[in-house]
């Protein structure tokens, strides 16, 4: 099929490309307009389409994808080999079978999440659905994650941001993250001891990667305070680090 046939979805497409491409800089209107060649007012109009269905995100004039994409990417790595081990380990495993397991992905100062697992029949759990974003900053999968980074790299990650507050007890300045993290390093896994909801404590391990490399992906354990109290603490993060060997450097070489 010629694809000048349909124009508009060819624009449209090539727009989402340049997004993906801009990563977390993103693009202007101009910028887009002058990269494509298509005219201002309609890059402008196809942006604002995009934006409307969740393509893409306007953040002080700049346009980066939107989380829709996570949502379809979520869908597509349901179908693949390694989210169907995740599940399927993760029923296996006797403590993360009856509580609530994710898998997260490292995005800037954010954590997506791309897989989310509940036991049935446990009071739920106020966790990430797919394709959520929560802080890095006070979440177990952030910070085991970050903590891979080096100091001076999670500065510059956070250098000018507010931490948000989700809690009383959740990380509020750039110091406290740091020291944190370090004792993450320290520990090899990381905790978030009701930062993001009272009552719920998380682990996470960061998925092994090269020493060089940032890791990009972590799964956690989501479960009640007095659960968390009851269960030996070496026996979680060993279940959590079998469960990160399924995903072994998957995107080596990736940048996010």
């Amino acid at each position: 099929m010629d694809r000048s046939a349909v124009p508009a979805l060819t624009r449209a497409m090539t727009i989402v490309d340049l997004l993906a491409g801009a990563g977390q800089g993103g693009l202007t209107v101009t910028d887009i307009a002058s990269r494509t060649g298509i005219a201002k007012s309609t890059t402008a109009l196809l942006c604002s389409v995009l934006e409307d269905e969740g393509m893409a995100r306007r953040y002080d004039g700049r346009y980066r994808l939107g989380r829709r994409f996570v949502a379809l990417a979520a869908d597509y790595l349901a179908s693949v080999d390694h989210l169907e081990e995740f599940y399927a380990e993760v029923r296996r495993l006797p403590i993360l079978s009856r509580e609530a397991a994710r898998l997260g992905l490292l995005d800037g100062t954010e954590v997506i999440y791309l897989a989310r697992y509940e036991a049935t029949g446990r009071p739920r759990r106020t966790t990430g659905t797919l394709g959520d974003r929560f802080p890095a900053s006070i979440t177990a999968s952030g910070k085991a994650m970050l903590a891979t980074l080096p100091a001076e790299a999670v500065e510059d990650r956070f250098r000018g941001k507010l931490l948000p507050r989700y809690t009383e007890r959740s990380i509020q300045s750039l110091p406290d993250l740091l020291r944190d993290l370090d004792a993450a390093r320290e520990r090899g896994y990381a905790i978030d001891e009701e930062e993001t909801n009272l009552g719920q404590v998380c682990y996470a391990v960061a998925v092994p990667g090269t020493p060089d490399q940032i890791a990009g992906l972590a799964v956690s354990c989501t479960l009640t305070r007095e659960r968390a109290l009851e269960l030996p603490t070496a026996d979680i993060v060993a279940e959590l680090a079998r469960l990160a060997d399924l995903f072994r450097n998957p995107l080596a070489g990736r940048a996010f």
